[in-house]
């Protein structure tokens, strides 16, 4: 049985040499849809890494989480900033958490619309939220949603990769277009060759 990603490995590979050649070389990480029950927890495990490492982003999360039994917009309004506060989220993400709960609570936001939505349509609504931008939309459309042609420009991971491979004059749109219809799985080898190696591109090794 053909996964998706075989199905992008086939393609990746035939499409692009630059391509064919990272695959072998790394084991991606999985992207693992979730079901739209799971998207409000997705959403706010996004928000509270915003801008922080991997190991801080875990360690709030994980005390935020003991808080409740379950992330859901009912539970975290429930909830005392102050208490909330005390876990190390920052004020302006506890405002960034209560707006996305705010907004599935009034039905701007529907888990079961979001599933059936197109990209651009979904990072519409979503950004729409304040305190969810571009990026955020685009990781949850990759990690929560399991969108396998997702492209976010303004990661600097995947901005210094094709820098990397393809030089610092590369066009990533017309870069990532070749990758179409499997940009988000192109988006996890760029992401381990840069995690793994930290390639320099070849105008900044001269």
């Amino acid at each position: 049985m053909t996964t998706p990603l075989l199905e992008a490995q086939a393609h990746l590979t035939k499409s692009c040499e630059v391509m064919a050649g990272l695959i072998p070389r790394f084991v991606p990480p999985p992207i693992d849809p979730k079901p739209p029950a799971l998207y409000f927890d997705v959403l706010v495990a996004s928000i509270i890494g915003q801008q922080l490492s991997v190991k801080a982003a875990d360690t709030i999360e994980a005390r935020f989480r003991g808080l409740v039994s379950a992330l859901t917009p009912e539970s975290v309004r429930a909830l005392d900033p102050t208490l909330m506060r005390e876990q190390g989220l920052s004020h302006s993400k506890i405002a960034y958490i209560h707006n996305l709960a705010d907004a599935f609570l009034a039905g701007e936001l529907d888990a079961d619309e979001l599933a059936e939505l197109p990209e651009k349509d979904i990072s519409q609504r979503l950004t729409a939220v304040k305190g969810i931008g571009p990026w955020t939309a685009e990781m949850f459309m990759i990690f929560g949603m399991g969108r396998p042609d997702v492209w976010s420009p303004g990661d600097l991971g995947l901005r210094k990769a094709v820098w990397a491979l393809f030089g610092e004059d590369a066009d990533l749109t017309a870069v990532s277009d070749v990758w179409s219809p499997y940009r988000s799985y192109a988006s996890l080898y760029l992401w381990k060759l840069w995690d793994d190696e930290k390639p320099q591109s070849p105008k900044a090794t001269k």
